[in-house]
This record gives C-alpha cells, structure tokens and sequence, in this order.
C-alpha cells in the first residue's frame, strides 16, 4: 500500500506509475575502465496491480560513485623543438646534411660516429639502438617516430640555461645543434672557447643579446634557422698579435678619401670593407678581401666590455651591411656612403656588435 502523503504535500489520485525510461542506463566505462552503472536502478517488477518502488542506491554503491573522480588530463611537457631535417626520411646509403644532422643527434645521444654525412653500417646501428629503446619498430629507417625518439632523448635540453665552463649532454646538443648552423665544432659536451664563439655568432645573427649564455632565447635560435657563417666561426685570424693603433693610424691617413663602393685603396677610393681590407694588411696583418658580413663571421664576436681599439664595429642591419674600425672611446673611423668620404665619428644608435682579429 502507498503511504499516505504527508501533511503540506500533494499526489496526484489514481494508481501509482513509475517510469523506468530514466532509469534504465546503459553500462559504460567508469574511471580506471571500471563499469559504472546508473546510481538509481528499478528492481521492482510489476505483477497485477501491485505497485513497485524504485530502490534507492546502497551506501556502497553511493561511495563508489563519490569515489570515481572525473579523469584529469596529466600535463604534458613541452615537446622539444624539432629541427628543419625532421621531415626527412633517411636509410642505409643515404649522404648529405641531414645525414650529417642524423649522426650529430645520435652521437649527442650516446653514440660513437664520425660525422660524415654516409649513412653507414655504424649510423644503422645507432638508429636501430635508438628505435629499440623508444619502443618503435626496428628497421634502421629514419622516419617521424625515429626523430622524435631522437628529439625527446634531449627534451630536457633546450630547458637548461648553459654559460661557458658547462659541461654535459645538454651543451653536447646545443653543440649539434650550432654544427647544423654552419659552426664546425667538436660535439663533446665541453662549453669551452670555441663553443662560446660560436655562440656569440649566433646570437648576433639572430638579433638578440650577444653575451655568450644560452637562455630560451639563444635556444630558440638554435632551433630556427639562422646561419652563423661557413665554417662555424673558427676565424680567419691567425693568431698574430694585432697591432690596434697601428690600424687606427692606417685608417686614420685615409679620412677624407672618397667612398667608392667595391673600392680597396686611395687611387679607387674605400667601401666600408674595402678600408678594413686596406688598414688591416697596413698594419701587417694579412686578411683576404670580404664583405662586411664576411669579416664579421671570419673574425670572433666579443662584447662590448672586450673590445679595444682596432677592433671591427658592425652594423647589424640590412645583413650586416656596414663597419667600421674601433677607435675607443665610443668612435669609429668608417668609409661612410651617406657622407661619400672617410669619416672619424661616434658610433649611433643602430644596432651593432664588436668583432676581434686578435
């Protein structure tokens, strides 16, 4: 018998009817795969005109529907920048850059290669390594899964913030990485002089602060495509001791000379470069003719704090499209197109770095 309502409540007369359509839930998959079915379930089954009650859910039951908490996305670490080879598929007999980029990854990684852009029975080996303890298929064929077994292997890399004295796998792939650039560098895993030059080309051809530490910044650049120079900045210096006022004095003789863009001497008048040329093998040291852009990648960047008087001051701007020689003292003599002559003034405003042949 229904209980009679209580006193403030309303039914309506007539005999009870329970509509299961909101009851009956389809089993689906809960939390941890484990089922879950609908919290309210109709157990009563109708029989003549006996009425059925829907029972209510067991302690239990209500605490395992609390317990199941909604899935939370675990969160992810950014994945590690990929390089511009990571399209490229590559297998046994394949030559060329990206083979070269293969092999600085997997020797960054562990492996003993030479770095010879053939994809040899050695690389082979490596890849197979590699492939093996991400889990992949194993065939020595160097696809997306392959680069990003080799990308994650670094991941944690490009988090680091490395300075000269550094030491490790991270500097190993910041090495490879600055080889890819177009430095020449050996891959291993020492931050010492050669590494921190080329670093300062780098920063200096990607525009941002030229001072040796590698942040997120310097790392993104890694990772992008920016040049540094052919042969990674080793230099065309070769080793004399660089005599800065007797350069000053070379250029100095010269100031008032006509600008002539292409022009090396006096009788021809000077380019930007063409002064550097002239002053330089004046002062008896040997530089073979360039662009501006060219003696900047021949010579070492250094900071502003470093430079002394005979060094390079290059303009930044239309692809290191101007320089001049470092007097001291916030000046440079220069071959200057917009005043047409060789002027001594202070260096402005633009964005430039400091380059030494010492």
């Amino acid at each position: 018998m229904f209980r009679t309502a209580t006193r403030g409540t309303h039914r309506a007369t007539g005999r009870a009817v329970i509509d299961y359509r909101g009851l009956a839930a389809p089993v689906g998959r809960g939390v941890g795969g484990v089922a879950a079915i609908g919290a309210v379930s109709a157990t009563a089954a109708l029989t003549g005109a006996q009425s059925a009650t829907a029972q209510s859910p067991s302690p239990a039951a209500v605490g395992a529907v609390r317990s199941a908490a909604p899935a939370v996305a675990p969160s992810v670490a950014p994945a590690a920048p990929q390089s511009k080879f990571a399209g490229v598929k590559l297998r046994l007999g394949a030559r060329g850059d990206a083979v070269k980029h293969l092999q600085r990854e997997l020797t960054a990684d562990g492996a003993s290669l030479k770095v010879d852009g053939v994809f040899g029975s050695k690389t082979l080996q490596a890849v197979k390594s590699v492939q093996s303890s991400a889990g992949i298929t194993v065939d020595g064929v160097v696809g997306p899964k392959t680069w990003n077994a080799l990308a994650g292997s670094s991941s944690s890399s490009p988090q680091s913030t490395l300075r000269q004295g550094d030491r490790g796998a991270a500097v190993r792939t910041l090495q490879s990485q600055l080889n890819d650039s177009g430095a020449s560098l050996t891959v291993d895993g020492i931050f010492g002089s050669r590494t921190a030059q080329a670093v300062r080309a780098l920063q200096s051809a990607a525009g941002i602060s030229v001072d040796t530490v590698v942040g997120s910044k310097t790392w993104n650049a890694v990772y992008g495509d920016v040049r540094i120079s052919e042969g990674g900045g080793n230099g065309d210096s070769s080793g004399t001791s660089v005599n800065g006022q007797a350069v000053i004095n070379a250029a100095r003789s010269q100031i008032g000379v006509r600008y002539q863009w292409g022009g090396e001497s006096p009788s021809t008048g000077f380019d930007c470069s063409g002064l550097v040329h002239y002053a330089y093998n004046q002062a008896g040291i040997d530089l073979p003719r360039k662009t501006a852009k060219g003696y900047v990648f021949g010579g070492n960047i250094i900071p502003q704090s470093q430079a002394q008087p005979g060094d390079l001051v290059a303009f930044t701007g239309n692809d290191y499209g101007h320089m001049g020689i470092y007097v001291g003292g916030g000046k440079i003599i220069d071959a200057s197109g917009s005043r047409q002559q060789v002027v001594e003034r202070s260096i402005w405003g633009a964005p430039h770095v400091f380059v030494s042949y010492r």
